[in-house]
């Protein structure tokens, strides 16, 4: 019999720590501070294991009611704070504040807290399921009951203002037909993870690189604060990421403020895969 998704198993798998300490190294860093995507892989990590240590399994065991494989699908991710403020042998703390949930819509938030600063992350995902070999197609999985996300909960009201923010974004990009800042092929050993679907983390740098390339002199006066990003699909190898990044300036004083939004195109057929918009603050 398959283990299906079922919040009233007795957990066989358990959950990660909500706090670990972390030396910050070659790994996590890069010339400007912390890797975010570094964070935001390990945010996810310990995200996914929630809820698989909630439904009493492993993530690689997670099934729907047909037995097919469970993937975790990232809706939306947010980082707050300066990357810059790490540095190598930093002493930090990774915290996972609110873990996944039914009732708070299946987000999370985690911190990175170390003796400068802090970066906040915020995971926001899914379930997803293959509809054949394309990961152009991926479908809905038959979930139990209490397994779907509770959209009607008060604890779920940030999930629903980042999902109404995310339809927004694909609509404005939906509008847009400008031309490409940079495009991206994807490769399988580069950019797919271990179910072989693109990973967020890895569209999160395409887009960060974007926003270099179509700004370049504002990255490196102005430091990243706030960055949100939304994912609508995914894409096979072979394909291309087309992104399009506009700058405008939301203030001049007291602090200068830059804002920059992003959309990314799936170059086959031209459907939205991801939008952001990342604000930058001297």
């Amino acid at each position: 019999m398959f283990r299906t998704l079922n919040v009233e198993t007795s957990a066989v798998a358990a959950p990660p720590p909500a706090q670990v300490s972390i030396r910050l190294g070659m790994p996590h860093m890069s010339a400007t501070g912390v890797h975010r995507s570094w964070v935001l892989r390990e945010a996810c990590h310990r995200h996914w294991l929630s809820i698989a240590a909630e439904a009493g399994v492993t993530p690689s065991e997670l099934r729907d009611l047909t037995g097919a494989r469970v993937m975790p699908s990232v809706v939306a991710c947010t980082l707050k704070g300066d990357a810059g403020a790490f540095h190598e042998d930093d002493i930090c703390t990774f915290v996972q504040t609110e873990a996944p949930t039914a009732r708070n819509g299946w987000c999370s938030r985690s911190d990175l807290r170390g003796p400068d600063g802090a970066l906040s992350t915020e995971i926001l995902t899914s379930f997803a399921r293959r509809n054949g070999r394309s990961n152009a197609k991926l479908g809905t999985p038959e979930l139990e009951t209490m397994y779907k996300a509770n959209h009607g909960h008060d604890a779920a009201r940030r999930a629903a203002i980042l999902r109404t923010l995310g339809r927004h974004d694909r609509d404005r990009a939906l509008r847009d037909d400008g031309p490409p800042h940079m495009s991206f092929e994807i490769h399988e050993d580069t950019h797919l993870n271990g179910v072989g679907l693109v990973y967020f983390a890895n569209i999160h740098d395409m887009i960060e690189r974007a926003e270099r390339n179509a700004a370049p002199e504002i990255p490196g006066r102005y430091p990243m604060q706030n960055r949100r990003v939304h994912f609508f699909g995914n894409l096979d190898v072979g394909d291309r990421l087309e992104i399009c990044a506009r700058a405008s300036v939301q203030r001049i004083s007291p602090d200068a403020t830059v804002a920059i939004q992003s959309h990314a195109r799936r170059a086959s057929d031209g459907a939205v895969i991801a939008s952001a918009e990342s604000i930058y603050r001297h």
